[in-house]
C-alpha cells in the first residue's frame, strides 16, 4: 500500500511542476477591441454606430478584408468612406477599429511597380518589398531639412520665366483669371 501512495505522490508532484512551469511560462494578454455595427451602406459610404472612440481618417476594418477611413464622425455615428468592392457588406455587419491613420509602403522595392491606394500590388509580381511605412498625410520637414531647389524650371512662357524664376520642386501659387495660360 505504502509503494502505491509513493506512486501517486510522484505522479502528482510531476503534474504539479509541469502546470506550475506552464503557468509560469504564460503571461496573459487582454486585447481590448472596439467594435462597431453598420447601419447602412450607400454609394460606397458606410454609416457605422459602436464606435465612440474612432478618430478622424482613422481605418476601420470590415468583415471580407474590406477597408474604409473614418470622416463625418457624429456622436451616434460615423460615415466611413469604404475603399474597395462594398456590395457584400450590409447593415448589421462588424466594424473594427485598426488605431492607425491610412499609410502606404516605402522602399526601394516599389520602384517599376503598379499598386492600388491601399499599397497592393496590381502587377502579378508578388508581394512587395518594402522598408517601412509611412502615413499619407504628415507635415511637411522643416525647411532646414529639404533639398534646396537649384535645378530652374522653364515654362515656356519667357515673361514668367523672366520675371520669375521657378525651380524644379518648388512651391509657387500663380494667381490670375481664367484661361490666361496659368497651367
Amino acid at each position: 500500500m505504502e509503494r502505491t501512495t509513493d506512486g501517486l505522490k510522484a505522479a502528482l508532484d510531476t503534474a504539479f511542476a509541469a502546470m506550475q512551469e506552464g503557468r509560469e511560462s504564460h503571461t496573459p494578454q487582454l486585447a481590448l477591441r472596439e467594435v462597431g455595427t453598420v447601419i447602412n451602406v450607400s454609394n460606397g459610404i458606410a454609416k457605422v454606430s459602436g464606435l465612440p472612440g474612432v478618430g478622424y481618417e482613422e481605418l476601420v476594418q470590415f468583415p471580407g478584408g474590406l477597408q474604409g477611413i473614418a470622416f463625418n464622425i457624429d456622436e451616434e455615428e460615423t460615415g466611413v468612406v469604404l475603399l474597395g468592392n462594398y456590395w457584400n457588406l450590409n447593415a448589421g455587419d462588424e466594424v473594427l477599429r485598426t488605431g492607425r491613420v491610412m499609410d502606404v509602403p516605402v522602399g526601394e522595392g516599389l520602384i517599376g511597380r503598379v499598386l492600388t491606394p491601399l499599397g497592393l500590388p496590381l502587377d502579378g509580381k508578388g508581394p512587395i518589398a518594402f522598408t517601412r511605412r509611412l502615413p499619407i498625410e504628415r507635415p511637411a520637414p522643416h525647411i532646414m531639412d529639404r533639398q534646396p531647389v537649384s535645378v530652374p524650371l522653364q515654362t515656356g512662357i519667357k515673361a514668367i520665366d523672366a520675371l520669375i524664376p521657378i525651380g524644379r520642386g518648388q512651391r509657387e501659387l500663380i494667381l490670375g483669371d481664367r484661361q490666361t495660360g496659368k497651367t
